[in-house]
């Protein structure tokens, strides 16, 4: 197992347990596996700065759709973030 260390941004927008992903939307007609696998090709990440996010999708801006975003999400429900906090 291999162990990261990484700065997380004290901009947390609302959350103590913050990351971020750009979400390119796409419409997904399908269900099941396939559903799951269009969905997660329309997220990169995690970053844990809005900055390291939006400089990704500005220097690959061809790489996303114009509806592209920098999202805020937490990771208050996970065990290993919390952990790593302490």
């Amino acid at each position: 197992m291999r162990k990261i260390q990484i700065e997380v941004s004290e901009l947390n927008e609302s959350t103590r347990a913050p990351w971020w992903m750009i979400i390119d939307p796409q419409q997904s007609m399908s269900t099941g596996t396939d559903a799951c696998d269009a969905i997660a090709n329309m997220i990169t990440g995690p970053f844990f700065s809005r900055t390291e996010a939006q400089a990704v999708m500005d220097r690959q801006r061809y790489n996303f759709g114009r509806n592209a975003v920098v999202y805020c999400h937490s990771g208050h429900n996970s065990p290993q973030y919390d952990k790593a906090a302490e």
